[in-house]
């Protein structure tokens, strides 16, 4: 990781590179990649613990000032949860030349 820990909550930055297409035989795109990445704001910058915790993000939404050049998709993300049972993953997105757009997802959370 770029920052943070593995499976302790708080903000956290990462770097990700699919390793495998997203449609098998198929070219992966650009728009594809950083789509991937995205999904994985609140699961690298979760608030409250794994163990303790259940969360379902049913709503991602992307917001690109320009596609992502290269593999690599950047996300700096922190997750903004409540004691109402729903939050907000707020995340930065990166490729190699710099910040591409941001991503927001809606959480749902319930204890175990």
């Amino acid at each position: 990781m770029a920052r943070g820990e593995i499976g302790v909550p708080g903000p956290a930055a990462v770097w990700f590179r699919l390793a495998v297409p997203v449609v098998a035989g198929e070219d992966t795109t650009p728009l594809m990649r950083v789509a991937a990445a995205a999904d994985f704001g609140n699961g690298i910058s979760g608030a409250v613990t794994w163990d303790e915790h259940l969360f379902i993000n049913p709503d991602l939404t992307i917001y690109l000032h320009r596609l992502p050049a290269g593999d690599w998709i950047g996300l700096d993300a922190r997750t903004w949860p409540t004691h109402e049972g729903v939050g907000i993953a707020d995340t930065a997105l990166y490729d190699e030349g710099g910040r591409i757009g941001r991503s927001v997802q809606a959480l749902l959370l319930d204890r175990r």
